[in-house]
């Protein structure tokens, strides 16, 4: 079966064979009013019509500084490097979810849109095996953007990469915001980004 695995600076975080899963997903996100530089997960899971779902995580939250080059490759076989975990196992201290916890989407957006600005934008290169060489930011009214090396078990011999940056009122109205990257990788593929600024 094919693998994804994910690497900083050379320095391999994981690898995540795709024998028995429905998807796996890379993603690095980050928006202007974090106080630090994004972090890169490594999640997915199988997700049956039927049947018991399994959400596993194999890296969480793993700080980024600014300069470093996050590749994924696509490889045509590979074992897993260590076990995922669940949501309880990565925090198991933390408190089941309250009806008072969960606030309107209204209220989120308002409290997202008063929030302060802590950065004037983000600055990243990609390059690609397909030949890819991007270098772009987000737009001055852009509120973050979001990077993803998906694979799902409906197209097998491909990962999806997708680079993109979007405003508030487009994440409220659910659209998909501006397209910095879109593209297919094949087995043997690989994709890098650093983060500038």
């Amino acid at each position: 079966m094919p693998a994804l695995s994910v690497a900083i600076d050379q320095q391999l975080l994981a690898t995540v064979s795709m024998d028995g899963y429905d998807v796996i997903n890379v993603r690095v996100g980050g928006t202007r009013i974090d106080g630090q530089l994004p972090s890169v997960d490594l999640f997915g899971g199988r997700y049956p019509a039927v049947g018991e779902s399994c959400h596993l995580t194999w890296i969480s939250e793993y700080p980024i500084q600014a300069g470093q080059v996050i590749t994924v490759t696509f490889l045509e076989t590979a074992s897993t490097s260590h076990a995922g975990k669940t949501i309880e196992e990565l925090f198991p201290d933390k408190p089941a979810a309250t009806e008072a916890d969960f606030k309107s989407e209204a209220e989120i957006f308002a409290a997202l849109r008063a929030a302060p600005v802590l950065r004037d934008k983000y600055s990243f290169r990609l390059e690609s095996s397909a030949g890819t060489q991007f270098y772009g930011e987000t737009a001055h009214d852009d509120h973050g953007f979001g990077y993803s090396v998906l694979w799902n078990s409906y197209c097998p011999e491909r990962v999806r990469v997708s680079l993109r940056s979007y405003t508030l009122n487009t994440l409220e109205a659910r659209l998909p915001g501006r397209s910095h990257v879109e593209e297919t990788l094949n087995t043997g593929g690989w994709v890098s980004l650093e983060l500038i600024a």
